[in-house]
C-alpha cells in the first residue's frame, strides 16, 4: 500500500523519484504495465487542448480523447482527428458534415478518429472521423446481442449480484465510453437499461462481445478518465424511486483492467442513484472530481483512488429554491447531467425537467398577477464551488424555442466545455433545440453564443480539436465547427 501511495506522489510532481519507476509500482494487477512491460506500450501523451473533463487519472494514465499516445506505430486510427485551431474569439457554430448511414445518435463517446454511437434502439455504429468533412460508418453492431451466450456465473466478478449476464432481452444501446488500454486494444462499454455491454472495437470495422456486466438497471455508463474504472450510473428515470422510475440508493464500481474477466469492486454507498456521471482530473493541483447528477441532487466525489470515492458534498436539486422564477414549479426534480468549468470552481447541472419528453422545457411559463412569465425549466444551473462543501447557486440559462423544435423536448441534456482561453464555454445538447454554445464565464448571466438546430433532436455533443461531434435521435451524427 506504502509503494503505490509514492508512485501516486511520483506521478503527481510532489517528490523526487530518481531511481524509481512509479508505473511498476501499481503493478499489472491494478491495470497499469510493470516498467519492463511498457516498450511499445501507448500510454497517454501531452494534452491536446486544456480539457479537465478527460485527463487521465494518474493511477494509470492510460490515453483518453484528449491525451492520446505519441509515436510513430500507433493503430491508425488512434491518430486524433486533424486540429482546427479555436477562432479569436469564438463567435458562433458551423455545420460541417452529417454521416449519412448513422440513423439515430444517443450518447456517444469519441477517441482518436474514432466515434461509438449507440443507436437507441436502431443498429449502433462506429464511425471514422479522420476526415472530419467525410465522416464515414465503418463498423455496426445490434442491441443487447451480448446476452445472447450464456456464460458462466459470477465469472470474475465478486459479489452477489454481480455475475455474467445469460440469454435473456429489453433495453437499448443509450450510452457510451471507451477505454483505451496501453497494449493497443481498444474497448466500448455500453448501458442498455438494464446491463452493460462490452465490446472489443481494436478493429472497429469488426466489433467483438465481450462479458457483459449484470446491473439491476444501467442508464448511463461513465468511465474514469484514463483508466478501466467503470462507474454505472444506475437510475432509470429517479433516484431511489419506485415502480417505473425504480433507482438504487449505490453506484456499483467495476475494473475492467482485464475486459476478458471483468472485476466487481464495489457498491458505493453514495445513497443515490446517479443519472450520469461526469468526471474532472487535475494532476498539478492533485484534485480528482467526479461530479453525479443524481436526480433529487447533484453530487461531487473525491477520486484520488478511483476504485474507492468518498463523497464531498450532496446538493439538493434547484426547483424550488427561494428567490428563483422555479420556486413553484417542481414538476420532476432533475439533475441530469453536471460537470465543473476548466478551473473547477463553476458547477453547471444540465435539467432534464419532465424527463426530456414533456413539459418541453423552454416554451414552459407560468401565470402571474404580471402576465405569463417563462420559467427555468430544463434550463442549465450554475453554482460557485470555490468551496465546494458551500456550492451557491448563481444562475441559469433557459433556452427559447426553435422552430425546428416544435413537438419535441428541449431541456439539456449533454455537454462538453470548449477549450476558449479567455472564456468559459459549454456546447450542450438540448434534444430539439440542437447544439446550444453558452457562454458562462459570469455564472450569474450566463449568455448564448450560437445554435445549431436543424431538425434535430440532439442527445450529445463532444468537442474534439475544434470540433463538435453531435449523437442525434433523428439526425444520427454530426460534425461542427466554430467561427
Amino acid at each position: 500500500m506504502m509503494k503505490r501511495l509514492a508512485s501516486l506522489v511520483c506521478l503527481l510532481g510532489l517528490a523526487s523519484c530518481s531511481g524509481s519507476d512509479p508505473l511498476s509500482l501499481f503493478g499489472a494487477k491494478a491495470g497499469v504495465a510493470k516498467a519492463d512491460d511498457t516498450v511499445g506500450k501507448f500510454f497517454a501523451g501531452p494534452a491536446l487542448w486544456d480539457d479537465p473533463q478527460n485527463t487521465p487519472h494518474p493511477m494509470f494514465n492510460w490515453p483518453t480523447v484528449s491525451h492520446p499516445p505519441v509515436g510513430d506505430k500507433l493503430p491508425p486510427l488512434w491518430k486524433p482527428i486533424p486540429v482546427r485551431a479555436l477562432p479569436a474569439p469564438v463567435s458562433g457554430l458551423q455545420h460541417v458534415a452529417h454521416a449519412e448511414e448513422v440513423v439515430s445518435g444517443g450518447g456517444m463517446a469519441v477517441f482518436g478518429s474514432l466515434a461509438v454511437v449507440p443507436g437507441f434502439g436502431e443498429t449502433s455504429s462506429v464511425v471514422d472521423l479522420s476526415d472530419p468533412a467525410k465522416p464515414k460508418r465503418i463498423g455496426t453492431f445490434n442491441q443487447n446481442g451480448g446476452r445472447s451466450a450464456p456464460l458462466t456465473s459470477n465469472q470474475g466478478y465478486g459479489g452477489a449480484g454481480h455475475g455474467v449476464m445469460e440469454a435473456a432481452g429489453a433495453g437499448a444501446d443509450r450510452g457510451a465510453a471507451i477505454i483505451a488500454y496501453p497494449s493497443g486494444r481498444l474497448v466500448a462499454v455500453l448501458s442498455t437499461d438494464s446491463f452493460i455491454e462490452s465490446l472489443d472495437i481494436t478493429d472497429p470495422r469488426r466489433p467483438r462481445r465481450l462479458p457483459p456486466l449484470q446491473t439491476p438497471n444501467s442508464h448511463k455508463v461513465g468511465v474514469v478518465p484514463g483508466t478501466p474504472i467503470v462507474y454505472n450510473a444506475g437510475s432509470r428515470g429517479g433516484g431511489t424511486g419506485s415502480g417505473n422510475i425504480i433507482g438504487m440508493d449505490h453506484t456499483e464500481i467495476f475494473d475492467l483492467s482485464d475486459p476478458d474477466d471483468p472485476q466487481f469492486v464495489q457498491d458505493f454507498q453514495n445513497g443515490y442513484s446517479c443519472h450520469h456521471i461526469f468526471f474532472w482530473n487535475n494532476v498539478q493541483q492533485n484534485k480528482f472530481r467526479a461530479v453525479c447528477a443524481g436526480i433529487e441532487v447533484t453530487q461531487i466525489w473525491d477520486t484520488a483512488d478511483p476504485r474507492d470515492p468518498k463523497v464531498l458534498v450532496t446538493i439538493p436539486v434547484h426547483h424550488g429554491v427561494a428567490g428563483t422564477p422555479s420556486a413553484g414549479v417542481i414538476l420532476v426534480a432533475f439533475s441530469h447531467s453536471a460537470g465543473l468549468n476548466r478551473d473547477g470552481t463553476v458547477l453547471y447541472v444540465g435539467d432534464e425537467n419532465g424527463g426530456g419528453s414533456l413539459p418541453p422545457g423552454c416554451v414552459a411559463s407560468v401565470d402571474t398577477p404580471a402576465g405569463s412569465v417563462s420559467v427555468p425549466i430544463g434550463a442549465v444551473w450554475f453554482y460557485d464551488i470555490s468551496t465546494e462543501t458551500m456550492p451557491l447557486l448563481q444562475g441559469w440559462y433557459s433556452a427559447a424555442q426553435n422552430p425546428s423544435a416544435l413537438g419535441r423536448s428541449c431541456t439539456a441534456h449533454h455537454g462538453r466545455l470548449v477549450p476558449d482561453p479567455n472564456r468559459d464555454l459549454l456546447a450542450m445538447a438540448f434534444y430539439g433545440d440542437g447544439v446550444l454554445l453558452i457562454d458562462f464565464s459570469n455564472p450569474t448571466l450566463p449568455k448564448l453564443i450560437d445554435q445549431f438546430a436543424d431538425n434535430s433532436n440532439t442527445w450529445e455533443a463532444w468537442y474534439h480539436n475544434g470540433y463538435i461531434i453531435t449523437g442525434d435521435l433523428v439526425r444520427g451524427l454530426d460534425v461542427l465547427t466554430f467561427q
